[in-house]
């Protein structure tokens, strides 16, 4: 969550004093996981002090203490930005099974001894170079999906409608499939 505001030197008080309320939420309310990307305690932390001094400058005493309302504030902003998190991976597509949707449209069959997607991109760059126009196009959307980004994010990258960016795939996969160079370099490694 990213705020504009400035905080008051009341407030930057109210969360240098208070700050001990974000590790009481992370240590009985939120369950840390360092296996996943911004899960990690210190992640959260961090997020749960922007949320701090979130409270601090949406506080007013008038309704109460600021103890209660800020654990409220940061418990609640930590949880969301937990499912925002976990919803975001769970959308996201495995960089092999990305692998294997950009090799699918080589036709080419994808072993456990072919290449790792590393290997797979390194070829496609270098096969880039090889074309011009619609087919070098295509070569690059097809190295970009293998690196693990959809095919949507392809075409914003490129600026180009998805269509266009399938048509181009298709195109590059024609002529890769045709080219005894790369499918060789690619069952090589």
């Amino acid at each position: 969550m990213k705020c504009a505001k400035r905080l008051t030197s009341a407030q930057q008080r109210l969360v240098e004093e208070n700050l001990a309320i974000v590790e009481r939420v992370l240590r009985f309310d939120i369950r840390a996981d360092s296996c996943v990307v911004g899960l990690g305690y210190e992640d959260l932390y961090q997020e749960g002090c922007v949320w701090l001094c979130n409270a601090a400058l949406t506080f007013n005493p008038v309704r109460g203490c600021f103890a209660s309302y800020a654990r409220r504030v940061v418990q609640n902003g930590l949880v969301g930005y937990c499912r925002s998190l976990m919803e975001k991976q769970s959308r996201m597509t495995p960089l092999v099974e990305m692998e294997s949707a950009a090799l699918a449209a080589l036709e080419v069959k994808h072993s456990v001894s072919c290449n790792t997607e590393c290997e797979t991109f390194l070829l496609l760059a270098a096969a880039e170079s090889q074309y011009s126009g619609v087919t070098r196009k295509g070569v690059h959307a097809l190295a970009l999906q293998v690196s693990g980004m959809p095919l949507t994010a392809v075409a914003v990258r490129m600026s180009a409608p998805p269509n266009h960016v399938s048509a181009w795939i298709s195109r590059a996969a024609h002529k890769l499939r045709n080219d005894e160079s790369f499918l060789t370099s690619l069952h090589e490694n």
